[in-house]
């Protein structure tokens, strides 16, 4: 065992851009321990990459399905806020697409929220895709932000701290994330 080197697979991931007439949302919750202290992170991008809008903070204790679920609401409802319509939804959260897309039932502790969700969906054209973490990383940021430094609210990129311009401008510049994983065999 001690000669074991695994086999290691590795993979490029991008943030891609919306298409003309789409703004691009990208969610993810976080949570420090399961329940534990738990936050939210998102953020509204146009078609060229540009910050409309972001958010990130820190929400009652829960879990990570449940600060997942409760970042898709809040950015639905800033979406409609703000007068979006057609909107293309990422979140690193299998289950949570799978849920919205109505191909799986939510457990009972997020099915108040599951509903909001689809209520909003109504009122919108709403693409849902899953992304992998690694290409959710200004939403993750964002999440993370909110329970490490405090809640944060961002109308542009100017109000963006440093760390989350320097995503956004990697983004913009389709600078690729590696994903790295130990191979089946």
């Amino acid at each position: 065992m001690e000669q074991y080197t695994p086999r290691l697979k590795y993979e490029k991931v991008l943030w891609e851009f919306p298409p003309r007439g789409w703004i691009k949302v990208n969610t993810d919750g976080a949570c420090r321990g399961n329940p534990r202290r738990s936050s939210i992170g998102f953020c509204i991008r146009d078609k060229v990459g540009d910050l409309i809008y972001a958010k990130g903070r820190e929400i009652s204790e829960g879990t990570n399905n449940e600060s997942k679920t409760v970042a898709i609401v809040e950015a639905l409802k800033m979406c409609k806020n703000l007068n979006y319509f057609q909107i293309w939804l990422q979140t690193d959260s299998l289950l949570l697409k799978n849920i919205i897309e109505e191909s799986w039932k939510p457990p009972w502790c997020i099915n108040d929220h599951v509903e909001e969700i689809l209520r909003l969906n109504e009122q919108s054209i709403i693409k849902v895709t899953h992304i992998f973490r690694e290409g959710n990383t200004l939403a993750d940021h964002l999440a993370n932000y909110a329970l490490d430094e405090g809640n944060i609210e961002c109308h542009g990129f100017w109000d963006m701290d440093s760390k989350g311009r320097r995503i956004i401008n990697e983004d913009k510049m389709q600078c690729p994330y590696i994903r790295v994983k130990v191979a089946s065999n």
